[in-house]
């Protein structure tokens, strides 16, 4: 039942935080990983039981299963909101832009069946139910510009995507509560610099681009795109940086991302390393900006950045168990963090 602001804000802080409190990320997280079977591992996070499929189809059903629980209660605590806040649905909305990007690689490659995607109606942008109509799935919405590309220039329509999506998340962030509004600015336009210095590093080194060709492909806070952008700018100093040069890298903002150096060994700029590092931190800070700020948008933006790692940790858990990968491999490829749940 929607509630006034100010009462759903109160409510949904409340509701949040006890959610946020069995959340299985930083310490919790392991216990995620000392489950033994898939079987397991869904009885440790599900009441319901099982499906009877084989133990190669279970990880696909726990991952779902999973995957709608997260969002079944984001939508619980929305349901509490007369008009949810647009950067609530932007969160939840980067689900459709990543479906967009699967569904224009099928289609480019001939596909007839639509590939799996991430349901969250009602409150999805595209219409599913509109395969394979591209134009039909997306008329209704803010994606109605976009077309399927060659496979070759798949990389670069979804830097498109990026892009646009970047550019409308951080626009809502200028209608939150200006009690919160520098603190979420600077939690999530850290994220968006990172990621885009990581974009920049992988455009060099995979498909060898030049500078001047890398620049459009960033991200940026607004449509002008210019070169000093708050959010393109810091990615755009480091592209006179050799890849292998540690004394460049080394005066980065965020060197202490940087995977680690040995004098006298060859070193490379490690995109995985500085996103998986990146990463943690981003959900750390989210985890404790979560009390900072309560009745404002502050709690439930950072209820969902560590509850989608808490996905991505009971994902790769699964998948670890699917492939027999051991417990220690598998919390390092998780890029286990230390998040106090205290």
């Amino acid at each position: 039942m929607a509630m006034d602001k100010v009462t759903a804000e109160s409510y949904v802080y409340a509701k949040a935080s006890g959610m946020l409190s069995k959340s299985y990320v930083g310490e919790r997280a392991r216990q995620l990983f000392a489950q033994n079977s898939l079987q397991e591992l869904w009885n440790f996070l599900f009441k319901k039981e099982s499906p009877a499929v084989p133990e190669t189809l279970l990880a696909r059903e726990l991952e779902r299963e999973a995957f709608d629980s997260f969002v079944g209660q984001y939508k619980t605590l929305l349901a509490n909101y007369s008009k949810p806040h647009n950067i609530y649905l932007y969160l939840l909305q980067s689900y459709d832009f990543e479906n967009l990007k699967d569904i224009g690689a099928a289609l480019a490659l001939g596909k007839k069946d639509m590939p799996d995607v991430e349901d969250i109606s009602p409150f999805n942008i595209i219409s599913y139910d509109k395969w394979p109509d591209i134009k039909a799935m997306t008329q209704t919405g803010p994606l109605s510009w976009y077309s399927v590309p060659e496979l070759a220039e798949q990389h670069l329509e979804n830097s498109r995507l990026d892009s646009f999506y970047i550019e409308n998340l951080w626009k809502s962030l200028d209608s939150v509560n200006p009690e919160c509004k520098s603190a979420l600015k600077n939690l999530i336009g850290k994220k968006i610099r990172i990621d885009n210095t990581v974009w920049a590093i992988r455009l060099r080194f995979y498909y060898g681009m030049s500078k001047e060709e890398i620049i459009p492909l960033l991200s940026y806070s607004d449509k002008s795109r210019k070169p000093g952008d708050v959010l393109a700018q810091e990615a755009i100093s480091t592209l006179d940086w050799d890849l292998d040069d540690y004394d460049a890298w080394s005066k980065w903002k965020h060197a202490d991302l940087l995977n680690p150096h040995e004098e006298g060994v060859v070193w490379t700029v490690d995109s995985r390393w500085i996103t998986q590092k990146a990463k943690n931190m981003y959900v750390e800070k989210a985890y404790r900006l979560f009390h900072i700020y309560p009745f404002t948008e502050c709690p439930l933006v950072c209820w969902f950045i560590v509850k989608r790692n808490e996905l991505d940790n009971i994902r790769t858990a699964s998948e670890s168990l699917r492939l027999n990968i051991g417990s220690s491999q598998a919390m390092n490829l998780a890029g286990f963090s230390e998040v106090s749940n205290g």
